[in-house]
């Protein structure tokens, strides 16, 4: 049997998929926004839970942002390392911001819902302006507590630490 007729096969034994109209679709949408909000602002809970739990002298200073940018996001607060890194919550998405240049990629990320997956995603500029190049990976969970220790120790975070592994065996 050829791989054609292994996969008509399988096509005939898939279900159709069933027509969505717009209604559904942006109820769907919301619904995606709504679960996307939630999933960002539990981790934004956990990072200052997190920094809460820290002695006095090792706590990230909490700014909150008065001015309202002219572009971009509106950050409401941000949690500032003494040597300037943070990381800021924008309402549906965290910022991470490292003070040092780079010559390469860039070292600032965005974490965000990824509507599509279903799941927290970085995502990270590997290429310099005019056309960026925007890197995706799944986030993590588990690392909340290193996002806080990197900022009180005043190391830089990586995607690299951040990104879920995947099991390579070649």
């Amino acid at each position: 049997m050829s791989w054609i007729q292994k996969e008509l096969k399988r096509r005939l034994r898939a279900p159709a998929p069933v027509p969505v109209t717009q209604a559904v679709a942006e109820g769907d949408l919301a619904a995606a926004g709504e679960a996307g909000r939630q999933a960002v602002q539990a981790l934004w809970q956990q990072l200052e839970s997190a920094n809460e739990a820290l002695p006095p002298e090792l706590k990230l200073r909490r700014e909150p942002v008065t001015t309202v940018p002219r572009q971009g996001p509106k950050f409401e607060v941000w949690l500032r390392a003494p040597n300037g890194a943070a990381i800021g919550h924008a309402g549906d998405a965290l910022r991470y911001l490292w003070p040092g240049p780079s010559r390469r990629r860039s070292s600032n990320f965005w974490i965000g819902w990824d509507a599509a997956a279903g799941h927290l995603e970085l995502r990270q500029r590997i290429t310099p302006l005019p056309s960026p190049v925007i890197a995706h990976h799944r986030f993590d969970e588990r690392r909340t507590e290193l996002i806080v220790k990197q900022l009180v120790l005043g190391r830089k975070l990586s995607v690299r630490a951040l990104r879920k592994k995947r099991l390579w065996l070649f």
